[in-house]
């Protein structure tokens, strides 16, 4: 299995393995859906850290692994 290079591949790749939508990590997270969009799309460049820590405690993932190491 190959590494998803960026951030938002590996939020998406999280939801993924938990059958998990946009909507969803929007209502887990207190974000909004068109944040977590764009996000997960690239098309923030520096999201916030706080942001990034809602997001990896509602997939139950490391912030070592959103950050890719």
């Amino acid at each position: 299995m190959v590494m998803p290079e960026t951030l938002g591949e590996r939020i998406q790749a999280a939801m993924d393995m938990r059958d998990m939508t946009q909507a969803d990590l929007a209502r887990a997270t207190g974000l909004s859906t068109g944040l977590i969009a764009m996000i997960v799309n690239g098309r923030t460049k520096d999201p916030r850290f706080t942001n990034v820590v809602k997001i990896a405690r509602a997939l139950n993932v490391s912030l070592n692994y959103l950050a890719g190491r």
